[in-house]
């Protein structure tokens, strides 16, 4: 059933346009500022000026990061005109509109608290880090695939951390048939890693992590900080390979890692890379199911 709510969908990649598109299934008009025209359903209106994009919208929809200099959206490289700023996007925008993006900095909640804009913040949701576990964990075995010139099947891998990530990852390897170990701290979660037929090792300093790099043909590390230090990856066999799926700064000492011949691949934002149209759907199904809860739609 279609809503009478007028939403506008600002900048951002070819998530975004996925997310017009699912919103254009509830919602009419649906408007588009800053993503090729080419891209988009016929029922969506696209707009050059982002400023006449905002009028009269009852929801204005920021991307994946919303600001990622911290200051400006982000636009599709088409786009010549002036992204949007921040400051100027909470001053024209009139009281009562609902402004969603993702990953927005304490500094920006203060400001748009400030200009009596509270955000709506869809990347702290759980039912969205949930969903995007999933896209999260087919896009690095898309890595492990292109990286090591043997089958998933009967392949030796680890996964430092067992959080959501992790979990979805670890069950994807397992029914293609890898022999998994997952090292993490909480022994419930080594508990449940078992039941779920890995091999564990509990995370207990450097020697578990040494021990775990052996006869491993990757390594997938979850943990947002600094699991792989010089002490670790100097001791780790050469030419070992870890995927950092680990949110800023990671889990892995770049310097040392070159230094020590191990090869390291950053793979952050997985889902918006190898699955966008599924990303951009997560995220409109994620708005639409909070702005019910909240009587908004």
């Amino acid at each position: 059933m279609l809503c009478n709510k007028i939403f506008t969908v600002l900048g951002g990649d070819s998530r975004q346009g996925a997310l017009a598109a699912r919103l254009a299934t509830r919602a009419r008009p649906v408007r588009v500022w800053g993503l090729p025209r080419e891209t988009l359903p016929e029922t969506i209106e696209h707009f050059a000026d982002w400023r006449e994009a905002i009028g009269g919208a009852d929801a204005v929809i920021l991307p994946l990061p919303a600001l990622p200099d911290g200051s400006r959206v982000s636009a599709s490289p088409c786009v010549s005109t002036d992204a949007p700023h921040i400051t100027e996007l909470l001053e024209l925008l009139p009281d009562g509109v609902f402004l969603a993006g993702g990953k927005f900095s304490p500094a920006i909640k203060q400001l748009a608290e400030e200009h009596g804009k509270p955000l709506f913040d869809y990347f702290e949701i759980e039912e969205l880090q949930l969903k995007n576990a999933i896209p999260t964990a087919e896009g690095a075995v898309q890595i492990l695939m292109r990286e090591v010139p043997r089958t998933v099947r009967d392949l030796a891998v680890a996964v430092t951390g067992y959080g959501r990530v992790a979990r979805a990852l670890s069950d994807l390897l397992l029914a293609m048939g890898a022999r998994v170990t997952v090292a993490a701290r909480k022994s419930a979660d080594l508990a449940i890693a078992a039941a779920h037929g890995c091999q564990t090792v509990p995370l207990s300093g450097v020697g578990s992590l040494v021990q775990l790099a052996e006869g491993q043909a990757a390594i997938f590390n979850t943990v947002p900080y600094w699991l792989f230090s010089e002490e670790v990856l100097r001791r780790m066999p050469a030419q070992s390979l870890v995927i950092d799926l680990a949110s800023a700064p990671g889990g892995v000492d770049a310097n040392a890692a070159a230094a020590h011949g191990i090869r390291v691949i950053w793979a952050l934002a997985l889902p918006g890379k190898y699955a966008p149209l599924t990303a951009g759907e997560i995220i409109a199904d994620t708005l639409l199911s909070h702005m019910e809860k909240e009587g908004l739609l």
